[in-house]
């Protein structure tokens, strides 16, 4: 019984980080932006055709709240069945996985948006004098060489681990799970080297606001591949010393903590009041 008790605990934080407090937040500094930096001062910020961008404000704040809702019901439904001895961990080991894919799709929308307006805002810039920067941009000007160490560490012992609790033998299922691991790990160094030497999404950032989000970015690639080689090792030792009714807490721990370090860790590291909005008035 300690077991589901766990597992209430766990999946009710799921639920709330990534479902409530995270949007909470998010929606909160949209409108903190909105009233702090108008269109008629801040006119760079809004690029013709913005509207989109409220179109994708109000779709991430609803989607946001149809998963909420969603996941109270969930959450309900399954406390109440297991009270009652209707259904039991192995029923329900694959519930926080499915919701948590779910519960990524307003974050999915809201990035789209946001890519969207910075296309915008790069379309409408006419400005043909480039800022330079004076700090070179190579990866250790903005993560610790320790952080990159220990990731790069966690996806070989991850890989060595799948293979032993698959007795080294290249099964269907370890290949699927060596071309995900490659296939995630492929998409952070891809954006990572894109951030780190690419054109800037937004024309009018500041360099030292460059420095902030890119730094607090990568860590945030850092911290997930972490967590995606962890999760992977763990979920494949499930078998392995039949920890099966730890399966659920493992993958509903793993959404919560990926929200933590990824969009937890933007938003305490990325704050409204440090960034230069001067750059986006007329």
């Amino acid at each position: 019984m300690a077991i589901h008790y766990l597992f209430y605990v766990v999946f009710f934080m799921q639920i709330f980080l990534l479902s409530y407090y995270y949007p909470h937040k998010i929606v909160g500094r949209i409108k903190q932006l909105q009233k702090e930096c108008p269109p008629s001062t801040h006119p760079k910020l809004y690029p013709a055709n913005s509207s989109n961008g409220q179109l994708g404000n109000k779709a991430y704040q609803w989607l946001s709240f149809v998963v909420l809702l969603v996941g109270v019901i969930l959450y309900f439904y399954i406390f109440f069945q297991m009270q009652k001895g209707l259904i039991s961990l192995d029923n329900v080991d694959f519930v926080p996985l499915i919701f948590g894919l779910l519960q990524c799709v307003p974050y999915i929308v809201l990035e789209l948006s946001s890519a969207k307006q910075l296309k915008l805002m790069r379309q409408a810039n006419t400005q043909t004098k480039r800022q330079a920067e004076l700090r070179p941009r190579h990866l250790f000007s903005y993560i610790s060489p320790l952080k990159v160490i220990a990731a790069a560490g966690m996806f070989i012992l991850c890989m060595f681990g799948m293979a032993y609790f698959e007795q080294f033998k290249l099964t269907p299922d370890l290949i699927v799970l060596f071309g995900s691991l490659f296939l995630a790990h492929a998409l952070f160094i891809g954006v990572g080297t894109k951030l780190l030497v690419g054109q800037k999404s937004d024309p009018h950032q500041s360099p030292d606001d460059r420095v902030k989000v890119t730094t607090a970015t990568l860590n945030t690639y850092i911290y997930t591949s972490l967590l995606i080689s962890v999760y992977l090792l763990l979920n494949r030792s499930v078998d392995f010393f039949q920890w099966q009714d730890l399966e659920v807490i493992f993958n509903s721990a793993y959404f919560m903590l990926l929200g933590m370090f990824s969009m937890g860790s933007l938003l305490r590291k990325v704050q409204i009041r440090d960034i230069n909005f001067d750059v986006y008035r007329a």
